[in-house]
C-alpha cells in the first residue's frame, strides 16, 4: 500500500506545527493557527504528520539514527561497536560512559511529536465548528473519535520512551498557540509522566470502537492494549499489566482475527500456536505486516518517500556499519538448539538463521552485516543431510544487493506480548501457566519445551527473557527489559569487564549506580531551558 505518511497535504501540518526542539519550540503564529485544522483533510494532514514524527524518530532523519534501536538496545549484551569503524558515541555506549556530548542524548524528536499530538488533541474537536458534520469537509464522529483515540495514544507512548531513557521530564499536554507561551519548564517526576500516560491510554481506549480489523501502520484497540500493559509491567503492576494483555487479547489483528479468543475470560488461560506466525514463514511478518496474524502495530519506512532506511546494526547499506550483533549472541545462538542432519549438526532454531546470516566466515562484509530479519527471504526445509536454510531475495554475495527497498520495523506484535504475559503469570505466582505461553513461542520456533518443574520463579524469568532476546532482536526492547527486571549488572557486568580488559583498561565492568540506567540530557537539551537539571551522575 502507499505509505500513509505521503499524502500532500502533510506539508500543512509540518509547515505549521513542526518543532524540531520541545524546549526551544517558537509559538506558531496566532492568525496561521487560527485558520488551520478546520477540515476532515487538514485533520488526515495533521495526524498523518503526527505519524511522519515519530517514523522519524525512530527510525532515523538520516544515515544510522534509528533511535528506537539506539534507546531500547544498543546498550544491551545485544549489540557490540565495530572496533574497525568506532565513534564517539558507539564507544561512550560500549563502555557505559555516556555523556551529555551523546547524540542520541536528545529527547527533541520524542517532544516534536508530542508537540502535534497536543496540537491534535486540542484543535480535532473544533474542526466541527468550521466544517459541520455532514457538510463538505466535515469530521464524522466515529472519525473524530478514531483521530482523538490515536492522538492521545501517540502522546503517551512517547512519554514512555521519555520515561524509559531519562526518566523525570518536562511533561506539556497543552500545544503552543500564543506567543506569549513560556516554553521553559522543569522536570516533572516520571510517576507523574506515567500517571498521564495511563490517563491517555485510557482516554484512548474508550474512544477507540472495539473488535474492528486495524490498520497496522496506525493505532488501533489492540496497540492502546499493548502500550497499557507494558506501561504497567514497567511499574511492576502486575495485575493491572493481566487486564490489560486479555483486553488485548480480545482486540483483532490486521487479518481480521481475534488474537486470543480463548484467554479473553479468565487470566492465564488460552493461547494456541494457531495465534503466531508460522515459524517457517516467521520472516514473513516482517515484510508484510498487514498479512499477519501477530502484527499489533508497526512503523511503515517507504523507499520513495524517504530513501534508504539506513538503519545502524539492521540495514542493508554497503557504509561502514557503527555497530555489529554481539559476537557472544552471534556466536551462541544457532548452538542453543540443534540436530545432526546425517553427518552435519545444525540449528533447529527457525529464527535463527532468518533474522542472520550466520556463516562461519569470519571476512567483514559477512559478519559485521549480517542481520537480514527486516528483510524478505524464502526458507528451504531441511533434508537428510543438511538443516534447514533462509535465502534472501535481495542479497547478492555478502552484501546487500540494493537498498531500494520498504522497511517495517514492529513496535508491538503478538509475540513478544505473550512472552510478557509469561512474565506476569510468573510474578503473579502462576508459574504453569506461564511457561505455558513460553511454550507457545518456544514451539513455534523449532526448540524444545521446558517444564515447570525445572524452575524458580528466578529462573523461569531469566528463561522468558532470553527467549524474548532471540525473538525481538533488533526490536528495540533488550535494554528495558535488563532495566525493568533489573538484570542490567548480572548480565552487563561480565561484558562490560571483558571489553574493558581487552583494551587495556582495568576491568572494573558496569559498577552498582542504577542512575546510570538512565541517559544524561544532551547539552543541547540544557541549553535550551535553563530550568532543566542534568541526571546524575553525569
Amino acid at each position: 500500500m502507499k505509505k500513509i505518511f505521503s499524502i500532500s497535504a502533510m506539508c500543512v501540518i509540518l509547515t505549521l506545527a513542526s518543532c524540531n526542539k520541545m524546549i526551544d519550540e517558537q509559538p506558531i503564529s496566532e492568525g496561521t493557527l487560527n485558520n488551520f485544522l478546520r477540515t476532515s483533510l487538514e485533520a488526515d494532514a495533521a495526524v498523518a504528520g503526527m505519524y511522519g514524527e515519530f517514523q522519524q524518530t525512530m527510525m532515523g532523519n538520516g544515515q544510522y539514527q534509528n533511535r528506537m534501536l539506539w534507546w531500547g538496545e544498543s546498550r544491551s549484551d545485544n549489540w557490540e561497536r565495530r572496533d574497525a569503524y568506532t565513534v564517539n558515541a558507539t564507544d561512550e555506549i560500549q563502555f557505559n560512559g555516556l555523556t551529555e556530548l551523546n547524540n542520541w542524548a536528545d529527547w527533541s524528536w520524542l517532544y516534536s511529536t508530542i508537540s502535534r499530538a497536543n496540537l491534535l488533541i486540542k484543535k480535532l474537536p473544533e474542526v466541527k465548528n468550521y466544517s459541520p458534520v455532514g457538510t463538505i469537509g466535515s469530521l464524522t464522529p466515529a472519525r473524530e473519535a478514531s483521530l482523538m483515540a490515536q492522538s492521545y495514544a501517540m502522546r503517551a507512548l512517547c512519554y514512555f520512551w521519555i520515561v524509559r531513557v531519562w526518566g523525570d521530564a518536562p511533561l506539556r499536554i497543552t500545544p503552543y498557540e500564543n506567543l506569549g507561551d513560556v516554553a521553559e519548564q522543569a522536570r516533572d517526576p516520571q510517576e507523574k509522566i506515567l500517571d498521564q500516560c495511563i490517563a491517555d491510554l485510557t482516554q484512548a481506549y474508550s474512544l477507540t470502537t472495539k473488535a474492528q480489523t486495524p490498520n497496522v501502520f496506525y493505532i488501533g484497540e489492540g496497540a492502546i492494549c499493548a502500550m497499557m500493559a507494558d506501561i504497567y509491567m514497567w511499574r511492576k503492576d502486575y495485575p493491572n499489566a493481566a487486564i490489560w494483555f486479555q483486553r488485548l487479547f480480545a482486540s483483532r489483528a490486521p487479518t481480521g482475527k481475534v488474537f486470543n479468543a480463548s484467554g479473553v475470560a479468565t487470566r492465564g488461560t488460552g493461547g494456541s500456536i494457531a495465534d503466531l506466525q508460522p515459524g517457517v514463514t516467521w520472516n514473513a511478518q516482517f515484510v508484510t505486516p498487514a498479512a499477519s496474524v501477530e502484527s499489533i502495530f508497526y512503523i511503515h519506512w517507504d523507499f520513495l518517500a524517504n530513501g534508504c532506511a539506513c538503519m545502524a546494526g539492521t540495514s542493508r547499506t554497503d557504509n561502514e556499519p557503527y555497530i555489529r550483533m554481539a559476537t557472544q549472541l552471534w556466536t551462541e545462538w544457532p548452538t542453543k538448539s540443534t540436530q545432526l542432519y546425517g553427518t552435519t549438526t545444525a540449528t533447529t532454531d527457525l529464527r535463527v538463521k532468518q533474522t542472520y546470516n550466520i556463516t562461519s566466515a569470519t571476512n567483514q562484509p559477512i559478519r559485521d552485516r549480517s542481520v537480514w530479519k527486516l528483510y524478505a527471504g524464502a526458507y528451504v526445509a531441511p533434508t537428510a543431510t543438511a538443516g534447514y536454510n533462509f535465502t534472501p531475495t535481495i542479497y547478492t554475495g555478502n552484501l546487500p544487493g540494493t537498498r531500494e527497498t520498504n522497511v517495517y520495523l514492529p513496535v508491538y506484535r503478538l509475540s513478544g506480548m505473550y512472552l510478557m504475559y509469561a512474565e506476569a503469570l510468573n510474578k503473579l505466582g502462576d508459574m504453569a501457566n506461564s511457561v505455558r505461553y513460553l511454550n507457545l513461542i518456544k514451539t513455534r520456533a523449532g526448540v524444545p519445551t521446558v517444564d515447570v518443574a525445572s524452575f524458580t520463579q528466578n529462573t523461569l524469568e531469566a528463561e522468558i527473557l532470553q527467549e524474548r532476546q532471540y525473538e525481538l532482536f533488533g526490536e528495540g526492547v533488550r535494554w528495558f527489559d535488563l532495566v525493568r527486571t533489573d538484570r542490567v549488572q548480572e548480565i552487563m557486568d561480565p561484558i562490560l569487564n571483558a571489553r574493558q580488559i581487552a583494551t587495556g583498561i582495568p576491568g572494573t565492568g558496569w559498577g552498582t549506580d542504577k542512575r546510570r540506567y538512565l541517559w544524561p540530557l544532551h547539552n543541547r537539551v540544557l541549553y535550551s531551558n535553563s530550568l532543566l537539571v542534568q541526571n546524575q551522575p553525569y
